[in-house]
């Protein structure tokens, strides 16, 4: 599977919220069951660049089992943490048996209103 480029915008008196669906085929009739995985999205200051958070499975994502479904879900307070403009993101699903996808990556950008 390949990973799919997405850009966020998001504004710095709003809440993040991204939801999305992991599925195992190409035409997504298939969510992938997501018990036992986990998750990670790295926030960097620039692609490939400094990361300045990670949020996790229980830390900013929720992960909806056998729906498939990763939530990330952050408040004005912990988007305005991050201290970025523009930035870039990448999200990692690994299964319990260690394979991991990366699923989207992309420019994160906080708007200052």
């Amino acid at each position: 599977m390949s990973p799919e480029q997405y850009d966020i915008k998001t504004f710095s008196q709003e809440s993040l919220d991204l939801s999305l669906v992991y599925y195992s085929d190409a035409d997504a009739t298939t969510p992938v069951n997501l018990t036992g995985y986990s998750v990670a999205m790295r926030i960097m200051d620039k692609p490939a660049g400094t990361v300045i958070t990670t949020l996790s499975g229980g830390s900013g994502i929720t992960l909806g089992g056998s729906a498939g479904t990763i939530v990330v879900a952050r408040t004005p307070a912990q988007v305005q943490a991050w201290k970025i403009d523009k930035g870039a993101y990448d999200l990692v699903v690994t299964s319990s048996g260690g394979k991991a996808d990366l699923l989207l990556h992309g420019s994160i950008e906080v708007v200052k209103t």
